[in-house]
């Protein structure tokens, strides 16, 4: 009678983990991922967290290239063995755990959350099929991607180079758009369509990705720059890639009325559309050169309700 009540526990307690550890990573997916009912808020806050781990040693400032790279192949690895007890895990990758751990200054939320690392993959374990493969076979497909485009500038002398807008989208697809591909199946899996509905929210969930990570890219370039990462190639103006990212606008906003369309449930609508709201709210302010492209929290919590409440007013 005991054991039912001991795996509950754990639930809750891996639950108030994934919150604390979204709280501290991430202020936008903080808001965003509560809106999210049940098991798909489990899913997909603990999904957010193992792409933020790969993208955290991707950022890693003091790290080499190929000791980044090969991090990530490592974690690839564990993905692609599947389940495997938490303590197993520990034992076999002990020196890899210890190298993440150490990206980040220990005083950092991100250090917390690389710590994690060995519990979240003991999370996922957890989680059902077909939703814990389709969060492996995204997050082994970012790493790829990711790992090639930092091989690809292991001859510059900075750690990730971005040479040409072809190469930007593209890197904004491994990085971005296989997660709105990854929502997509998660959202499909539980709510069914055709498959022509399917393939065509899977196309215009890419747009959805690539407009969230065109808006970060463009908010935090230059601070990228003076960590060595260089996303916005030579020669391209920041309104050039303003553009691109208020296509990709339309696309996720067009993604989003198809999932409306086709009664998704609320909260997967409410999610994405709070998301969408962000990042056009974002874009607004950096093509408007206005001197600050951050929302104020007031603003946040304004788009918040209205993505909730759609008959709500948005002033921003």
């Amino acid at each position: 009678m005991e054991q039912p009540f001991r795996v509950f526990d754990r639930r809750i307690e891996d639950d108030v983990l994934v919150d604390e550890l979204l709280q501290g990573t991430s202020r936008t997916f903080a808001l965003a991922i509560p809106l999210l009912k049940g098991e798909r808020r489990r899913q997909i806050g603990l999904s957010y967290l193992l792409f933020r781990v790969a993208d955290s040693i991707e950022d890693a400032a003091e790290a080499d290239v190929p000791t980044k790279v090969r991090l990530l192949l490592g974690l690839r690895e564990i993905l692609a063995e599947g389940e495997v007890a938490c303590d197993q895990i520990e034992l076999s990758r002990v020196n890899d755990f210890a190298e993440i751990r150490k990206l980040w200054p220990a005083d950092l939320a991100t250090h917390k959350l690389l710590s994690e690392l060995p519990r979240l993959l003991s999370m996922l374990n957890s989680i059902a099929l077909p939703a814990s493969a389709v969060i492996r076979t995204s997050l082994s497909g970012t790493i790829d991607g990711m790992t090639r485009f930092m091989d690809a500038s292991q001859l510059s002398c900075v750690q990730i180079k971005i040479e040409t807008l072809s190469d930007l989208q593209s890197y904004c697809y491994v990085v971005a758009g296989i997660v709105g591909e990854m929502l997509t199946d998660l959202f499909v899996s539980e709510h069914a369509v055709s498959d022509e509905i399917a393939g065509n929210l899977r196309s215009l969930s890419v747009g959805f990705g690539e407009c969230l990570q065109l808006t970060n890219i463009l908010k935090d370039a230059d601070r990228d720059v003076v960590d060595g990462r260089v996303f916005i190639p030579a020669g391209i103006s920041r309104d050039v890639v303003i553009g691109l990212a208020f296509r990709a606008a339309d696309l996720a906003q067009q993604y989003i009325c198809l999932l409306k369309e086709h009664d998704f449930p609320d909260d997967i609508v409410a999610f994405c559309r709070f998301l969408w709201m962000l990042a056009e709210g974002t874009l607004n302010r950096l093509r408007a050169c206005n001197g600050t492209d951050k929302l104020t929290r007031e603003e946040v919590m304004l788009l918040l309700k209205t993505a909730c409440f759609p008959s709500a007013e948005v002033l921003v």
